[in-house]
């Protein structure tokens, strides 16, 4: 087992070369933040399992790599929300934390910090990277049920247990666009970083960034900040421009909380606190409290940027987002940037123009309206797929991801009990009935952006629920660290047989309510991976309690409403597991239901 170990160790990267149809007890793939927690959590739990994750770049850390980190890039988060509880950044005094006029950690100190947090944890030595997984097949009837095929090759790696952990932001998704007899680069935001130095030339003076994302105003900011002169341009028909938050550093601070998880729509309402979801979400002087609390929040927002009616200048008019920014319909994004984006508007050094490209030739780029505009390069800020490209399409229906191969009999079950759970989404939360529908083109395809997970988690089919394969990190959580902590350890208990699931058709109708919730609940975010932000802790509380272990960690019943939850407040969950079960001798044991976790109360 020592020897599968060692061959997992990829710190300096020797690629493919050295695989051959090697065996694992466990293949996580993606060395991001949800992999390498994960693999810390499995290895916390089962001390002797053979492990090895798997990571197609150079460096560890995802979108945070080495690769893709660049000059101007920064957290979203402050600081004390971006922490592992296993390191603080006052330990490592040799790397030197970079912050911005905000407050904001540099993208490259934080890859810095995360190497130095994860050789501290000892999961070096089971990464390998440069390492691309080209294909996945499951072998039914064989001990090693996980297939992965690496590069273009025969080289495989056999696994018994298989987790997905390449989180939301690996697989670009990029406009229907023939752009090949574009003379400049064109690039996806996705490899900003990696095609940094392209940009950065003194033969780009103009660029043209296409999409209202948060990564589309990371490139608008950057290409500002390097004196180029910007076009952004946002589809006309699309969703709209994104809104831009910071509330003097206290964005993070308000979503952590659980206060705000009361007031706030919530899928789960049992964290302890249900008097007070009851009298906001169901009662008439709660629920006018509600609506006059998002109003508020929203016009406070619009007024620290001006754009409200009374003060928005002409020439930010189209920067003015349709809807409120509480009904998650357009993207918005910590304003984490030390020069003001809707200065270099009124400065003219950024123009932004409300339509959709339709073609791409030498340095033209012509808009529906017949306009045409000149570039030196592109830059697609278009999001992400939701699926999983390593996945045959027939194996992604089965496991709940999208599908071009989606039968009839499938999507008229799942129909039937997305409208079942419909009816919940709205009695759990009255205030939904308000929200406003997704943008027009969203729903030509129903079926698109859904994965229909178990709390987003596990697939609902029988023929997976063997404790053999998870998806983490498949959601954008209000904190990626604290739900890497929690998920993983969820997964690591499942998998390894010491959890009891409910049965199959409670489970479709739990992933029926998830995903519909956060399609109503965020009609701009209908075709992406879902959001769970302002009731994250309401879901990381239902989790925690699953498990066993106590989801409320705070002094007192005032503390646990008002103060915002870090990664400290949770300490080791992995190792406070342990200390009430034990470790797990057999990393192959695993049952769809066997020994329950135990039970919690309620009530705090």
């Amino acid at each position: 087992m020592e020897g599968l170990h060692t061959q997992g160790r990829s710190s300096t990267g020797t690629g493919s070369e050295s695989i051959a149809n090697e065996k694992f007890d466990l293949i996580i793939i993606g060395a991001g933040i949800y992999g390498l927690y994960t693999a810390k959590t499995f290895l916390t739990i089962c001390p002797t399992i053979s492990l090895l994750v798997v990571d197609s770049l150079a460096s560890i850390g995802g979108v945070w790599s080495k690769e893709r980190v660049y000059p101007g890039l920064h957290l979203q988060h402050h600081s004390k929300f971006f922490e592992f509880s296993e390191l603080r950044y006052e330990d490592v005094p040799e790397i030197e934390m970079d912050y911005n006029g905000r407050g904001y950690i540099s993208g490259y100190s934080w890859y810095r910090y995360f190497q130095a947090w994860a050789e501290k944890i000892g999961v070096m030595k089971y990464i390998r990277l440069n390492t691309t997984v080209q294909q996945v097949t499951r072998q039914s009837g064989d001990e090693y049920l996980w297939k992965c095929q690496i590069g273009d090759d025969d080289k495989s790696l056999l696994s018994k247990k298989l987790i997905v952990a390449t989180g939301i932001s690996s697989f670009p998704r990029y406009p229907d666009l023939d752009y090949s007899k574009f003379s400049g680069p064109v690039m996806h935001h996705r490899y900003f970083g990696e095609r940094y130095e392209e940009l950065v030339s003194e033969n780009v003076k103009e660029v043209v960034v296409y999409g209202a994302s948060k990564s589309g105003l990371d490139a608008v900011m950057q290409l500002a900040e390097l004196g180029k002169k910007v076009k952004w341009i946002i589809r006309k028909e699309g969703r709209g421009p994104p809104w831009l938050v910071d509330l003097k550093g206290s964005r993070s601070d308000l979503i952590l909380m659980r206060i705000v998880n009361t007031i706030a729509p919530a899928a789960y309402q049992g964290d302890g606190f249900y008097g007070l979801h009851y009298v906001f979400k169901q009662t008439y002087l709660g629920k006018a409290f509600q609506k006059y609390a998002f109003e508020k929040f929203g016009q406070l927002v619009q007024k620290e940027y001006r754009l409200d009616d009374s003060q928005v200048d002409e020439i930010l008019i189209p920067m003015v987002p349709k809807h409120s920014i509480i009904w998650n319909y357009n993207i918005s994004g910590t304003d984490n940037y030390d020069a003001s984006l809707y200065d270099r508007i009124r400065s003219k050094q950024t123009e932004v123009v409300r339509e959709t490209i339709t073609s791409l030739e030498g340095k033209n780029i012509t808009l529906s309206s017949g306009e045409s505009l000149t570039a030196d390069a592109v830059v697609f800020a278009t999001g992400f797929k939701t699926t999983i490209p390593f996945f045959a399409e027939d194996l992604s229906m089965r496991i709940g991801l999208p599908s071009t191969k989606y039968t009839e009999e499938y999507l008229e079950k799942w129909r039937y009990l997305e409208a079942e759970a419909d009816e919940r989404v709205y009695k759990a939360n009255p205030v939904l009935q308000y929200a406003p529908q997704p943008p027009p083109y969203f729903l030509s395809d129903p079926a698109a952006g859904k994965l229909r997970l178990y709390h987003h988690i596990l697939p609902t089919d029988p023929e997976f629920l063997d404790g053999s394969f998870v998806i983490l990190g498949s959601f954008s959580a209000a904190s990626t660290l604290q739900s890497a902590m929690i998920l993983s350890l969820w997964a690591a208990v499942y998998m390894f047989g010491k959890m009891e699931l409910p049965p199959q058709d409670e489970m479709e109708k739990t992933a029926a309510y998830e995903i519909r919730m956060h399609q109503i609940r965020s009609p701009g975010m209908v075709n992406d991976l879902p959001w769970v932000s302002f009731d994250f802790l309401a879901f990381s509380t239902m989790m925690l309690k699953e498990l066993g272990l106590n989801p409320w960690r705070k002094k007192g019943w005032y503390d646990e409403l008002v103060h915002a939850y870090t990664c400290h407040d949770y300490g080791d969950l992995a190792k406070e597991w342990v200390e009430l079960h034990g470790t797990v001798g057999d990393p192959g044991g695993c049952s769809r239901s066997s020994v329950p976790t135990g039970s919690i109360s309620s009530d705090f």
